[in-house]
């Protein structure tokens, strides 16, 4: 009995330390990470997702105007452009706002 203990005792602290190395994955958090099952990134796909991703040197975090994240920044970038495009008279790349 004492065995079985200590082997689901092992078992267990092995698991918590591979999540926490899995959680420093930083890919989903990255400029060039498509959320795209062919390619999940466009610099280095077959590295993508795994553990030798950690400490990327070509990592960039998101920024609002990547592609990626054009859902999640819409919701709370919507009241900026709207409004920016509602001055008839400042076309609206001027501005910077593609339409």
């Amino acid at each position: 009995m004492v065995m079985f203990l200590w082997s689901v005792s092992v078992v267990l602290r092995e698991g918590v330390h591979q999540l926490r190395r899995l959680h420093q994955i930083p890919c989903s958090n990255c400029e060039f990470f498509t959320n795209d099952y062919r390619l999940k990134c466009t610099v280095r796909p077959c590295v993508a997702c795994t553990e030798d991703a950690i400490g990327c040197t070509d990592f960039e975090p998101k920024t609002c105007f990547a592609n990626s994240c054009q859902q999640h920044c819409s919701r709370s970038h919507k009241d900026y452009a709207e409004k920016q495009t509602i001055n008839p008279s400042i076309p609206p790349l001027a501005t910077g706002i593609r339409i």
